[in-house]
């Protein structure tokens, strides 16, 4: 039996995180493209008023044409209309560029006063009714109705005028068929005629028969003469004297004194046998006994020979029997079949005669029935009500611009859509888990300051405390990377852009550490823009520009004590003109020797990978490389690139920090609301003994 931490709903409350993901994924597009959806929507309602402003008024005329169904015609003939797909088939003629164009030219020659404009005409079917309701909208109301009027007629005209040229060339074509097959029936009559002047059909038919039963009577006593003579050479088939069954059988029924010299044989044996039970062999009786037997055993093979010899004489003569009547069936046969075939061509003479007559037959049907239906009205579609006369469309302007604002806030949702699938910011630690190898050491969530404000560092006892706990993850998640087996000592911070909240991790790095009770040193190793100073509130100038710079200097002329205990900063000093020269400088090297030697730990905050060539260049001289990512802001290709140009100077990326997350993410969602209380208790039940004893862990 498995046994599993999960419950029977895993599977719904992944469709759930599933569902939040993508909420949360299309608010943050809708947070920074909202525009987008509004300049859609104003875009399509522009536009819809524009075409309602520019349209000229419009005019509906309607009309009716009903199906009658099917047309009785006189002496049996019937024409019905095919009702299959009929009533589409309709409604397409009826729109056909044909049709159209007959109308339009039939509305020119009676009405020349009209102009021309293009007509928009609707066919539907009626509902409850084999009837068609036709529509026509165009901007003159009197074309709209002559226009229709002029459809539904040139629609009747163009019918009837298919269906005569149908009939007309089915006609002909019949009629073609017809000629084709009497001269087919006559050929054939002549081909007939001729047979039978040449051939006797009755004597034909009557040999035939005659053949046909002589033959079965030669091919029965062949098989008779075969069956003979197969059981004749199965005899005499003797080994030691010693006859088969159908052997002697076959003796004893020819020649009775076989049989009774056999019998003889028999009964001698049977009373020597008798004998020999009291007397010795040597008995006058028994002695006597043996001669008689073997004297009729003499005799006995005297017969078995002569009738031997009788019975292969037999053999012979069925033999040649049997090869005389092999010819006689020969001859025979060959006469029966020149029979069966003279009778076989007469026969598809006569059968070819009679099918040529009967197509001939229901062709001239045919003809008859055409004729009387080309002379027969037979329309089933009539005019029910004329074109009414054309009145105004009343124009819905406001629902017009409603579909446009529809139509708007659609394109705007698919272009945000697009955009979302072609946006490559990572959002989550499963984003960057997913397409990276490193591992997310953890997770800063977004903390908001006050306009103008900066963002506080950490202090003991700080109420921030999802902040708080975040960069005591980290900080735990990097000591123990197990880097070799060995904790890191120097340790590099760095990112793919810049405004990714790498100086404020690595200062709050450094505190979350003091409070462990290490000695701590905060490098600001960035010499183009340092913001170590800004963070801490403390003056950018001596700082490790000018330490590595001036070798009278020494560390601890740029150290900085804090305000937290056991750490200590170096700002970034004043801007040099050469700054990746200096980090690679012997001057440098020496500096991180005697900083292992009197830190625990020591942190540097570089450059941007993509900004600079510092951070690969130095990467290389440190014990761990945290790369930071901002959720939302960095994109998947910058992470790449950074880690491409880290790994040509021999340098792999420890970990990922994803900075500014949205809390309101699903992951994040549910880890907040359940755990809160947990992480809230000590400052909302301080001083509360009896709550302290008993915390609220729901």
């Amino acid at each position: 039996m498995a046994v599993s931490g999960f419950s029977d709903n895993d599977s719904d409350f992944e469709w759930s995180e599933t569902l939040r993901t993508f909420y949360f994924r299309a608010r943050m597009v809708l947070s920074r493209l909202w525009w987008v959806i509004i300049l859609c929507i104003g875009i399509g309602v522009g536009i819809k008023w524009y075409q309602q402003s520019q349209r000229r008024p419009e005019y509906r005329s309607a009309a009716q044409m009903v199906i009658d169904g099917q047309v009785s015609i006189p002496e049996g003939a019937r024409y019905q209309e095919v009702f299959l797909n009929f009533f589409g088939t309709q409604i397409k003629l009826m729109n056909s560029q044909q049709v159209r164009e007959r109308a339009e030219q039939r509305v020119a020659a009676l009405y020349p006063e009209l102009k021309k404009i293009p007509v928009y005409v609707a066919i539907n079917q009626a509902e409850n009714a084999s009837a068609f309701d036709l529509t026509a909208v165009g901007s003159e109301p009197e074309y709209v109705r002559r226009y229709l009027d002029a459809l539904m007629y040139e629609f009747l005209a163009y019918k009837e005028e298919r269906r005569n040229q149908t009939t007309e060339k089915v006609f002909l074509t019949v009629m073609q068929k017809v000629l084709e097959k009497q001269q087919e029936i006559e050929a054939l009559e002549e081909q007939k005629l001729e047979f039978q002047r040449t051939n006797n059909i009755v004597f034909i038919t009557e040999q035939g028969n005659n053949a046909g039963t002589y033959l079965a009577d030669l091919n029965n006593r062949r098989a008779e003469l075969r069956t003979e003579i197969r059981i004749l050479n199965n005899m005499g088939q003797d080994t030691d004297s010693e006859l088969d069954a159908l052997t002697e059988s076959k003796l004893s029924s020819l020649d009775s004194s076989y049989e009774n010299a056999k019998r003889q044989v028999d009964q001698l044996r049977a009373e020597r046998d008798e004998f020999s039970i009291y007397m010795k062999p040597a008995h006058p009786k028994i002695r006597r006994l043996n001669q008689e037997i073997e004297r009729q055993a003499n005799l006995l093979n005297i017969y078995r020979r002569q009738t031997l010899g009788q019975l292969d004489n037999r053999r012979k003569q069925l033999v040649a029997e049997l090869a005389n009547l092999d010819e006689i069936i020969a001859e025979w046969e060959t006469k029966a079949l020149k029979y069966s075939t003279l009778l076989a061509e007469f026969d598809r003479l006569n059968s070819r005669l009679e099918s040529a007559k009967a197509v001939h037959s229901r062709l001239l049907s045919s003809i008859e029935s055409i004729d009387i239906t080309q002379n027969t009205h037979q329309e089933t579609i009539s005019i029910l009500q004329n074109a009414s006369p054309a009145r105004p469309v009343a124009m819905d302007k406001s629902k017009q611009i409603a579909l446009g604002g529809v139509m708007g806030l659609l394109l705007g949702t698919g272009i945000l859509a697009l955009i979302s699938m072609l946006d490559t910011r990572v959002v989550s630690a499963e984003d960057v888990s997913a397409r990276f190898t490193p591992p997310v050491l953890g997770v800063i969530p977004l903390q908001v300051a006050k306009k103008g404000a900066r963002l506080q560092l950490l202090q003991p006892g700080d109420d921030r405390v999802m902040f708080a706990e975040s960069c005591r993850n980290i900080r735990s998640s990097m000591l123990f990377m197990n880097l070799d087996g060995q904790r890191p000592q120097v340790i590099l911070l760095t990112s793919a852009v810049p405004a990714e909240g790498k100086s404020t991790l690595a200062s709050n790095l450094g505190i979350t550490l003091a409070f462990a009770h290490s000695k701590v040193l905060l490098v600001d190793a960035d010499l183009r823009r340092g913001r170590i100073h800004t963070e801490f509130d403390i003056d950018a100038a001596p700082g490790l520009a000018e330490l590595i710079e001036d070798t009278t200097l020494k560390l601890d002329d740029v150290l900085i004590k804090t305000e937290t205990p056991g750490l200590e900063v170096i700002p970034c000093g004043d801007y040099p003109e050469r700054p990746g020269e200096l980090l690679l400088s012997k001057r440098f090297d020496d500096l991180m020797k005697e900083m292992r030697e009197r830190y625990d730990y020591v942190i540097f905050d570089c450059p941007p990978v993509l900004a600079t060539d510092d951070t690969p260049s130095f990467a290389t001289k440190v014990d761990a490389v945290i790369f930071m990512v901002r959720s939302n802001y960095t994109r998947s290709g910058q992470i790449k690139s950074s880690l491409d140009i880290l790994e040509l100077r021999g340098v792999a990326v420890d970990g990922f920090v994803l900075n500014f997350v949205d809390t309101r993410q699903p992951s994040h969602y549910y880890y907040y609301n359940r755990y809160n209380d947990y992480y809230n208790y000590r400052a909302n039940n301080k001083g509360s003994s009896k709550n302290k004893a008993k915390p609220n862990v729901s």
